[in-house]
């Protein structure tokens, strides 16, 4: 019996040794990815649209296909995207949220930055000073065309600038090793952009496609679109809608799928849950989205 206990108490205090090692590992490589220098990052030439046409393709993006504005950068009830900072404190993560100010102040927004830095930051992840940006969408958002992200970087010149001072995105060492597992989504930082890039031709199934990776919608309905549970739900919250023809729009029309995204509001009259966005993304660009999903393949959600 002494001879067993001598052993247990030996492995226990060798799994014990192993998980603080990993730990330990873990929270060094964490701190050093966070914001990490990215070397040698090249920049891709962009110009601003700044043509009342390209301005207002870009407040279409950003306001509506992309969510840009809503989603984080605008506070409640304020002008939009002069910035955001959210104290987050759950157990024992502690994040200090900061979406940065988009406008073209020059000392607390965009002003100093070139068209091809924002570009960068917004496609690639990458900040002007070649640092890694943090919970950014660019993942989903290097699809962007060229002709797309100069719209909306016209838009965002088009902005008055407001001075809005907001404090760096800070993240306690746990914070960061979450992110690194990859639990607030993917790493931001994407593979640099050397060739052009263009828009689809609108209106077809490759443009509902693209729309659908720019609207970020598998950051909730899954990377196959089946739905399931959202990421960082509360625990009582209603799992996404399978979006493939093996989930909730089988014998919906493309209307009532306009409808439902624009006014949420299902064919049978019930409304969607508020988690669901009511996005203004236009009917034609709607249509091009409900094509795209009749063509994948149908799918169930995760258990």
């Amino acid at each position: 019996m002494k001879k067993i206990l001598k052993w247990s108490g030996v492995l226990f205090g060798g799994l014990l040794t192993f998980l603080l090692i990993a730990f330990t590992v873990l929270a060094i490589y964490a701190n050093m990815q966070f914001k990490r220098r990215i070397p040698d990052r090249p920049l891709y030439a962009i110009t601003a649209d700044t043509t009342p046409e390209g301005i207002a393709r870009g407040r279409y993006l950003m306001e509506e296909a992309m969510g840009c504005t809503n989603a984080c950068h605008t506070p409640e009830d304020d002008m939009p995207l002069i910035g955001v900072v959210e104290e987050i404190r759950q157990g024992p993560i502690q994040v200090t949220f900061s979406a940065p100010n988009l406008t073209s102040d020059f000392t607390t927004g965009l002003g100093s930055w070139t068209d091809a830095e924002i570009a960068r930051a917004i496609r690639e992840g990458v900040d002007k000073d070649g640092r890694a940006l943090v919970v950014m969408p660019s993942y989903n958002y290097i699809s962007l065309s060229d002709a797309d992200v100069s719209a909306v970087i016209g838009y965002l010149r088009s902005l008055k600038p407001v001075n809005n001072p907001i404090p760096p995105f800070q993240a306690n060492t746990i914070a960061k090793m979450m992110m690194v597992l990859g639990a607030f989504g993917a790493d931001p930082v994407q593979p640099p952009i050397t060739a052009a890039q263009i828009t689809p031709e609108i209106g077809t199934i490759n443009y509902g496609a693209y729309l659908v990776k720019l609207g970020a919608c598998s950051d909730c309905h899954g990377a196959n679109l089946a739905g399931g549970t959202i990421p960082f739900s509360e625990p009582d919250a209603p799992p996404a809608a399978n979006l493939t023809p093996g989930g909730e729009l089988i014998g919906w029309t493309e209307d009532d799928f306009i409808r439902a995204v624009r006014e949420g509001v299902k064919p049978n009259g019930k409304t969607l849950a508020d988690s669901m966005p009511r996005y203004g993304t236009s009917p034609e660009d709607l249509a091009a989205i409900f094509a795209y999903l009749q063509t994948l393949p149908a799918a169930q959600p995760k258990q």
